[in-house]
């Protein structure tokens, strides 16, 4: 037993306790509270699917940049906004490393078929990465990365500024916002298909002007992983 395990103990990514210092990275009654984002699902970005016989969520009715995609939990669970709200805002990045792997070995098989050369974290703003001296997406991504065998390319997408904040705009003026807000290094010409990972999937608009960055580049195939995912979004 490491010292440095006894006084600085991993914590319960559900639950926030203190784990005993063995290796666990969750509860095991806490394992068992994951609400997963379910089935049936949308093809095209994971998130859980009401009505019957749609293959998309209506959000996703009209098409996407990106090509399909897979999510992990709901974010609507009050555990999870507290698990993910306490990464973004108080470092602890720690609390991601049970969901993302388990993530990655529930999804491994549909994420694996699609051929993703790498995997590449939505981008946060200068402004945020400064504050938080990290990016969330490409913290998942890493603790994904050993399940997969899929490299993390975190310098082929970026944000052009800080965009205008999306709660003035309209959903046209945020989808433009957005549109502006993204663009892809001239190396990502050089994949074929990618898997963009993301914190939270809403109505998917970021992702959707992500992927359209990435494509504009050369990425011929672009892909979701959410971690988590709101179900029955309507706008934001």
């Amino acid at each position: 037993m490491a010292i440095f395990d006894i006084f600085f103990p991993k914590h319960c990514p559900v639950c926030l306790r203190p784990l005993f210092p063995d290796g666990r990275l969750i509860c095991p009654t806490c394992a068992g509270r994951i609400p997963y984002a379910g089935s049936p699902a949308c093809f095209l970005c994971g998130a859980p699917i009401t009505e019957e016989g749609e293959e998309t969520c209506a959000n996703c009715k009209n098409g996407r940049s990106f090509d399909r995609g897979a999510a992990y939990a709901l974010y609507e669970d009050p555990a999870m906004r507290r698990m993910i709200g306490r990464v973004k805002f108080h470092g602890e990045v720690q609390l991601l490393d049970y969901p993302c792997r388990d993530f990655a070995l529930r999804k491994r098989e549909l994420l694996l078929s699609l051929g993703a050369e790498a995997l590449v974290p939505v981008p946060v703003s200068g402004k945020r990465f400064k504050e938080r001296g990290f990016n969330q997406a490409e913290e998942i991504a890493k603790r994904m990365q050993p399940v997969l065998g899929i490299p993390v390319a975190a310098d082929v997408l970026f944000r052009t500024g800080e965009s205008s904040d999306q709660k003035t705009l309209t959903r046209v003026e945020r989808r433009e916002n957005l549109f502006r807000a993204f663009r892809a290094a001239e190396q990502a010409g050089g994949l074929k298909s990618v898997i963009l990972v993301d914190d939270i999937l809403t109505t998917g608009s970021t992702m959707n002007a992500c992927a359209a960055a990435l494509k504009r580049a050369g990425v011929r195939k672009v892909f979701s992983a959410s971690l988590l995912v709101v179900r029955g979004a309507e706008d934001g």
